[in-house]
């Protein structure tokens, strides 16, 4: 595994969320930086500086653009944002100062799916609209305790996979397949208490647990393997992506005392086809 990209923790430069562009640039949230860092352009301003937020999940639509959620107390800022263009983003979804947005995706349908890890709650934004609704909620979604930092998040990662939308529990370790159209919730693994998730074509499950700092590997058939550990470099990993030569990984280095944020590379095989080979830093 190779360090490709070591952030700044006392700037607030914690990766959050991760995601790879169809051109191969990488896109990483920085959590209480208010940015967006990409691959060979540096990092660009989300929210306006100096403003109370939190730059959380990270998408992209059919289109390529990117989306990500933003937490936050003050008024008009708390919601979706969208990249309107290179440097320049705009609100796109308003939320409520009290959602504790995270993980966020896209369906094949144009659906963008937010999760809410404070309120355990799934909300979602329909094609041509820009308002967020809520879509489910329950006990399964919800965290389990308000003072500790992983506790305290519940519905964390989302993904569209194979017809249902798929999401983390980090409070109460589980992995959860909700059909897109009854919403009926399978609870499919527990003991994992991870951030976030994607699949491969194969439906090879890898998982990025955060409090563990490992990253778990679990085949269609149930065959569990971790594949990374904090002894190649992670420390916190939040998101994961799977590219046409293995994973990419983020680490937002919050817990214990390393504070080593960083963006690596897993060279591993993996069905394709997939994203294509991500634009890596030099």
């Amino acid at each position: 595994m190779t360090i490709l990209q070591a952030f700044d923790h006392g700037a607030g430069e914690m990766p959050e969320n991760l995601v790879v562009l169809a051109d191969g640039t990488i896109c990483v949230t920085l959590l209480a930086a208010g940015t967006v860092w990409l691959s060979g352009a540096g990092q660009e301003r989300v929210v306006p500086d100096g403003v109370d937020a939190l730059v959380v999940g990270l998408a992209a639509d059919a289109d390529q653009r990117l989306y990500a959620a933003v937490r936050s107390t003050t008024d008009g800022v708390a919601g979706i944002w969208r990249r309107e263009a290179p440097q320049r983003w705009a609100r796109f979804a308003a939320a409520e100062s009290r959602a504790g947005l995270n993980g966020i995706t896209f369906a094949e349908d144009g659906t963008l799916f937010a999760a809410d890890s404070v309120n355990g709650e799934i909300l979602r934004c329909l094609p041509g609209d820009d308002t967020l609704r809520l879509w489910l909620d329950g006990e399964h979604l919800t965290p389990t305790a308000a003072d500790d930092p992983v506790a305290s998040t519940g519905v964390n990662g989302l993904k569209v996979w194979d017809g249902a939308l798929w999401a983390t529990n980090t409070a109460r370790g589980t992995v959860l397949r909700i059909t897109l159209d009854d919403r009926e919730v399978t609870q499919v693994h527990t003991g994992i208490p991870a951030d976030d998730l994607t699949f491969d074509t194969a439906g090879t499950l890898y998982l990025a647990v955060h409090p563990r700092d490992l990253v778990l590997r679990i085949t269609a058939q149930g065959e569990a393997t971790v594949v990374a550990t904090e002894a190649d470099g992670l420390d916190g990993p939040t998101a994961i992506a799977v590219t046409a030569d293995g994973l990419l990984v983020t680490s937002m280095g919050m817990l214990g005392t390393r504070h080593t944020p960083n963006l690596t590379h897993l060279p591993l095989d993996v069905a394709t086809p997939a994203l294509p080979v991500p634009h890596l830093p030099r």
